[in-house]
């Protein structure tokens, strides 16, 4: 969900009341710079929007070397006895939200930026739920919230979700509303590599199957399962994933397939409109991705997609743009990178408010009583 790689430049998006992350190094022109990125596919990206990982350490001037990091022994949950596994998703119950997409798409940004929200949010209490296994509590899923901050802490984009089963994490959350409504909402995100999701693509020679603990997890009809397909304008497979996914949902849970609450989140907006007005050039006069034209970019670039959104129940779908924030491209160690210079919470609050509802029934702001009253005093 990074910027579009071109110059050195911001997406308008800030909003008052956001906070920016502390600025390390100043902006400088990339070589080259004049580029358009919405020619130059997915190759423009940077390493930690693509998916693809870096040493940090080495190329990051942001941090010293790893012996200098204080939290090096506080962050990250290697080992298989940190995964949530194939028996974690069959005996849970409550509220699941799994992000999907193509390695680098920007499932990992969405939910980092979800959880920023949440945790600086002067309207909501929260806390994270450690989770047991038998008598031994588990601190994977709050070590990789950890790294999302310390990551994001500097401005950075997520670097690349490991893979395989050993990998996949779970993160349980409860959050309560302290204003108006206040029921309280129990929720838990699985964090899965897209290369493990991409496993459910047909291929000759290959039956499509989906991490054992994620098809697990939709079979399991104590859960209340969203699925969130993020879509980035970099990717040319978004509506080959998607479709194979749905086939597999489709065969092996079809009675329970039209519970689930799906989302579509349309990644690094500005870069998406940028495609579709050189598809659609009648839509030059519109200068967000919003309304109609959010389903006129996935028509165009995801019809499949768009035609399984427009099949679903509309109490159970949303589909939004999700933007990080401010942008900008810098020269750093002779890479081009581009930083987060300040986070923008909109799209992250409206994903909340409508993952509440989906949830809990309820919407936020004012309770019934206050309601009541307010439409009493006109």
């Amino acid at each position: 969900m990074g910027g579009d790689g071109g110059n050195p430049k911001k997406q308008g998006t800030g909003e008052p009341g956001t906070k920016p992350w502390p600025r390390a190094v100043e902006p400088v022109k990339a070589d080259g710079a004049e580029a358009d990125a919405a020619d130059r596919g997915p190759g423009s990206e940077p390493a930690e929007a693509r998916g693809t990982s870096r040493d940090s350490a080495e190329l990051d001037p942001f941090e010293g070397p790893a012996e200098h990091d204080p939290f090096e022994d506080l962050v990250g949950s290697g080992g298989s006895e940190a995964a949530f596994k194939e028996t974690d998703a069959r005996g849970r119950k409550g509220n699941f939200v799994v992000p999907f997409g193509l390695p680098g798409s920007g499932k990992t940004t969405f939910l980092a930026s979800l959880f920023k929200y949440i945790d600086e949010s002067e309207n909501l209490t929260s806390r994270i739920v450690v989770p047991a296994r038998g008598k031994v509590r588990h601190y994977a899923g709050q070590a990789m919230l950890n790294q999302w901050q310390k990551v994001f802490n500097t401005g950075r984009f997520p670097g690349a979700t490991p893979v395989g089963g050993d990998a996949i994490r779970g993160l349980a959350y409860e959050v309560t509303p302290s204003k108006g409504q206040r029921t309280r909402l129990g929720f838990s995100v699985v964090e899965v590599s897209g290369e493990d999701l991409v496993r459910v693509v047909a291929r000759e020679g290959s039956d499509p199957r989906l991490p054992d603990a994620v098809a697990a997890l939709f079979r399991n009809a104590n859960v209340r399962t969203m699925i969130v397909l993020v879509v980035h304008p970099n990717q040319l497979d978004n509506d080959l994933l998607f479709n194979n996914l749905f086939i597999w949902l489709n065969e092996n849970v079809s009675r329970r397939l039209k519970t689930f609450s799906l989302a579509v989140l349309i990644a690094n907006p500005d870069l998406a409109l940028q495609r579709l007005h050189k598809r659609r050039p009648d839509t030059q006069g519109h200068e967000k991705l919003s309304g109609n034209i959010l389903k006129l970019y996935l028509k165009e670039f995801a019809p499949k997609t768009h035609s399984m959104y427009n099949s679903w129940p509309k109490r159970r779908r949303a589909i939004l743009p999700f933007r990080v924030g401010e942008i900008e491209t810098r020269r750093e160690g002779g890479e081009t990178r581009e930083r987060i210079t300040r986070f923008n919470k909109r799209n992250s609050v409206q994903f909340f408010a409508w993952m509440y509802h989906q949830f809990t029934g309820r919407k936020l702001g004012p309770g019934f009583i206050r309601r009541l009253i307010r439409w009493l005093n006109g």
